[in-house]
């Protein structure tokens, strides 16, 4: 099947983009494609272990927790993680990792598609 890239720089509550990205992400695992995702500029904040929101039966956090259950691999870039006082992603959800944009060309290099949000 399928590798898909995905690069996502919005963060939750502002706009629907992360939405978006969990919606395809999620459509491509059960079509048994692989799933990359590198979080960057303020889509760092979207796997924050720790997120409330009223009114909101799931949050961004439990959508990408899912993905990650189904084997997706989601990276946030480190500058931007350290650069928003995240402390090297410590209050991220399990199996959401720290990297850099190293991480990122690999994935660009290896995907057959990319898809920025």
């Amino acid at each position: 099947m399928a590798k898909i890239g995905m690069l996502l720089t919005l963060g939750p509550y502002q706009y629907e983009n992360w939405e978006t990205a969990c919606n395809i992400a999620d459509a491509a695992l059960d079509k048994g494609s692989e799933i990359q995702m590198f979080l960057y500029l303020d889509g760092v904040y979207n796997p924050i272990k720790l997120q409330t929101f009223p009114d909101m039966p799931v949050v961004p956090k439990d959508r990408f927790a899912e993905l990650v259950k189904k084997g997706a691999t989601i990276i946030a870039c480190g500058v931007c993680v350290n650069a928003r006082g995240l402390e090297k992603g410590k209050d991220y959800i399990e199996g959401v990792t720290v990297g850099g944009l190293p991480d990122f060309a690999e994935m660009v290099s290896e995907v057959d598609r990319l898809i920025t949000l």
